[in-house]
């Protein structure tokens, strides 16, 4: 997905997430004893722990398929400039073998 739209998406997210976790916290301290409220504080944080986990986790999987596609295309551009070479030195074999093929 594209980047920006990622980070629009992640910050919507983040202040969203903020903005409920501050009345879960603020109406705990009010009502320190109240189970759901404890409940609700529990449940909020494990999803903002699982959330921010797959974020992390795509964060490094695009950097992994960035890596991997610029190691491929390295790859292809050392496999050209090889198989260049690879002509060049031919055609200069070929030259010296028709020259000892001559007598030169």
């Amino acid at each position: 997905m594209n980047k920006k739209l990622n980070n629009i998406k992640e910050f919507e997210y983040y202040t969203n997430f903020n903005l409920i976790g501050e009345h879960i916290i603020k109406n705990k301290k009010l009502k320190p004893e109240n189970q759901t409220l404890n409940d609700m504080y529990y449940a909020w944080q494990e999803v903002g722990f699982y959330v921010h986990n797959l974020i992390s986790n795509e964060r490094a999987y695009e950097q992994s398929l960035s890596e991997y596609r610029s190691d491929k295309t390295r790859a292809v551009i050392r496999a050209r400039e090889a198989e260049s070479k690879i002509a060049e030195l031919q055609r200069k074999i070929d030259k010296l073998q028709t020259k000892i093929n001559v007598g030169l």
